[in-house]
């Protein structure tokens, strides 16, 4: 899983020197800036999906020519049954970010942190994630 976890770093950023998916996802986040759309998976997202790859590649896919083939039930290899709606991709263990942890949000203030600040407007004090890296004004008011 380490080696498949560098390989999904360089995918993301190759310039990027670090190892792991959870470490690289602050960096970028922190660093380059870029939408949550273009950074490497958590670590519990990257081994569900590794095990529906491995399901599907192994088992489904490599008995293809198998008159009878012996399949293992989906449930134990990232796939979860749904009423209505058949087998789903199990995402992660973890609960959502956005809903579990207002903290995450972070401002693009280049210069202290105006009214229209992001995090002012929520009344969270700024963090390393943005761009002010938590050193304005508005840490020092709330």
């Amino acid at each position: 899983m380490s080696v498949l976890e560098a390989y999904v770093v360089l995918l993301y950023d190759r310039t990027c020197t670090e190892t792991t998916v959870d470490s690289a996802r602050k960096n970028i986040i922190t660093t380059k800036d870029r939408s949550m759309d273009n950074i490497p998976p958590i670590k519990a997202a990257l081994l569900q999906h590794t095990k529906r790859a491995i399901y599907q590649g192994g088992y489904v896919w490599g008995q293809a020519l198998v008159r009878c083939p012996v399949i293992p039930s989906p449930n134990t290899h990232g796939w979860q049954k749904s009423r209505g709606q058949g087998w789903q991709p199990f995402w992660t263990l973890l609960p959502e970010a956005v809903a579990s942890c207002s903290e995450l949000l972070k401002c693009g203030c280049k210069k202290g942190c105006p009214r229209q600040c992001k995090c002012v407007r929520a009344a969270l004090k700024c963090t390393s994630l943005c761009h002010c890296n938590g050193n304005c004004e508005n840490n020092e008011i709330n």
